[in-house]
């Protein structure tokens, strides 16, 4: 892991296929004042002692079940952390690993860590948004909105559906965020800074660009 600011931090990127070393999936560890959140999926043995020498983690969230993977469950095990994802996700990530919570709609922990379903690239795809103290807004998108080389792009695969896709994207036009993290790229880093007319560009590049993979593996 390596830091991206004081209190954000990026996982060991992964490369899910052999022939796809553009495609890179990341995990991020948020150094909140209650303790240590961790969003996406992080698998690499080496960030999770990285973890364990910053006092582990107290809760886990993913954004949506195409993260869940054998490290969720390790990362459960020794950290004693919570795990936490959309009720419409439970099936896929209980494969996996059993989430300890579940939610349904908007809910803000800590009172400040904001939870944001934002359905449509798969049925149980949330963001995630928290007001860092160091004066940047953060917003964790998954993978309902990426990068692809240097355009913005949304993935649709065969469990997507393209009207909540819209309608997630509509409320991104509410929020303003200063950092975007995704969870899978491909040529282009895991973060970006935006403007706000930055970020509403980046939005209507998204929605005129989709990438169709409902006939191919997903992301």
């Amino acid at each position: 892991m390596k830091p991206l600011y004081d209190d954000l931090w990026i996982s060991t990127p992964e490369f899910p296929a052999e022939g796809t070393e553009d495609i890179m999936m990341h995990g991020f560890l948020l150094r909140h004042p209650r303790g240590n959140l961790l969003i996406g999926r992080v698998e690499n043995p080496l960030d999770h002692e990285v973890l364990a020498d910053d006092n582990g983690v107290i809760r886990h969230y993913l954004t949506h079940w195409h993260e869940s993977a054998p490290g969720a469950a390790r990362i459960q095990q020794r950290f004693n952390s919570a795990l936490y994802c959309h009720s419409r996700s439970l099936g896929q990530i209980s494969r996996f690993v059993e989430p300890d919570d579940t939610f349904t709609q908007q809910e803000t922990h800590f009172g400040d860590f904001h939870l944001l379903p934002t359905p449509g690239h798969t049925p149980g795809s949330c963001s995630y948004l928290y007001a860092s103290p160091n004066g940047l807004t953060y917003l964790f998108v998954g993978d309902t909105l990426t990068r692809q080389h240097d355009r913005w792009i949304t993935v649709l695969v065969p469990e997507s559906n393209p009207a909540e896709l819209a309608a997630s994207l509509e409320l991104y036009r509410t929020l303003r965020p200063d950092v975007v993290l995704m969870s899978t790229t491909r040529g282009h880093l895991a973060w970006q800074k935006v403007t706000l007319p930055g970020w509403l560009a980046a939005i209507d590049e998204a929605e005129l660009h989709p990438l169709d993979l409902r006939q191919q593996a997903v992301l």
